[in-house]
C-alpha cells in the first residue's frame, strides 16, 4: 500500500477504458481527464485500440491537451491471452505509476482494471456504467453471467458509479451492487458550440439539396444492434406511405453500415 504523498503531493488518477470510439464514454473520461483541477490531481488516461470501422475520439483528446497511454491488448472484444497480457501491463503500470485512485469505465476496462488495481494494491477503485449489457444484447446464459461477473467486481470497487438515477435503481435491481454502494454522477457536456447554433439553422438542408420546408428526421447514434436503427427505418417506411415528401438523415457509422445501407435500399 501507498499514500498520494509517496511521489507527488498531487492526488493521482488513473482512469481506463477499453477504446476511445466515437461515443460518450470517450468524451466523457476525455472531458474528465482534461478538466480535474490540475492543481489537485495529477491524471493519466489509459485506453486500447479501436476497430477499423469505429473511428476514434483522439482529436477531442489532443484539442484537450490529453495524450492517452496506449495498451495495444486492450479491446472490447473477449480473448483470454490478450486479457491476461493486459492485466499485467495494467498491474505493472499500477506499481510504477502508483494513483491513488483507478477509475474504469465500460465493461472490459472495468474488468481487468479493477482486477488489475486490486492486484497492485491501489487505495480507491471506481467504476462508472455508461450503459449495460444485462439485457437486449446476449441470451439468457450469457446475460447471466455477465451479471455474476459485475456483481464480483462490484465487490472489489469502493463505488460504483452511474449517469442517471434510473441506471442506478436498474442495476440495484439486478443484484450488482447495495443503492447506497451506487452514485450518481450526470454526464457533464461542452455546450459552447450549441449557444449559437440557431445561426446555422437550414445549413443541413442546403447540404444535402433540399427545401427549408422539407420535413427532416434524423437519427445520430453508432451504427449498432442496441441502438435499433432498423426500427427507425420501419418507422421511415411508414411515415413515408403517408407524408411522401419526408427524407430521413441516419448519421453515425460502426460495424452495420452495409447491413443498413441494403436495409433502407
Amino acid at each position: 500500500m501507498w499514500h498520494t504523498n509517496d511521489w507527488t503531493d498531487k492526488i493521482r488518477v488513473a482512469r481506463v477504458i477499453a477504446r476511445l470510439n466515437i461515443g460518450g464514454p470517450a468524451i466523457h473520461t476525455i472531458l474528465l481527464t482534461a478538466g480535474l483541477d490540475p492543481a489537485r490531481f495529477e491524471s493519466l488516461l489509459v485506453t486500447g485500440v479501436e476497430a477499423a470501422h469505429e473511428g476514434n475520439m483522439r482529436d477531442l483528446a489532443a484539442a484537450k491537451g490529453v495524450q492517452p497511454l496506449v495498451i495495444p491488448d486492450l479491446g472490447r472484444e473477449i480473448n483470454l491471452w490478450r486479457d491476461l497480457r493486459t492485466l499485467w501491463a495494467l498491474y505493472r503500470l499500477f506499481r510504477r505509476w502508483r494513483p491513488a485512485i483507478v477509475h474504469t469505465h465500460t465493461a472490459k476496462a472495468g474488468t481487468v482494471g479493477r482486477l488489475a488495481a486490486r492486484l497492485a494494491g491501489v487505495p480507491i477503485v471506481i467504476h462508472t456504467f455508461h450503459g449495460h449489457v444485462f439485457h437486449g444484447y446476449f441470451g439468457p446464459r450469457k446475460t447471466q453471467a455477465f451479471i455474476c461477473i459485475e456483481r464480483a467486481l462490484a465487490r472489489l470497487s469502493d463505488r460504483i458509479v452511474t449517469v442517471s438515477e434510473g441506471q442506478r435503481a436498474e442495476l440495484a435491481t439486478y443484484g450488482i451492487a447495495p443503492p447506497e454502494k451506487i452514485a450518481v454522477v450526470p454526464l457533464g457536456f461542452e455546450l459552447d458550440g450549441l449557444l449559437h447554433c440557431q445561426a446555422r439553422r437550414g445549413e443541413l438542408r442546403t447540404e444535402l439539396g433540399l427545401a427549408a420546408d422539407t420535413p427532416l428526421v434524423g437519427i445520430v447514434a453508432r451504427l449498432t444492434a442496441v441502438k435499433n436503427h432498423h426500427l427507425f427505418l420501419e418507422a421511415a417506411r411508414l411515415i413515408a406511405q403517408e407524408e411522401p415528401a419526408t427524407r430521413f438523415l441516419i448519421v453515425g457509422d460502426g460495424e452495420l453500415r452495409g447491413e443498413l445501407e441494403a436495409c433502407a435500399r
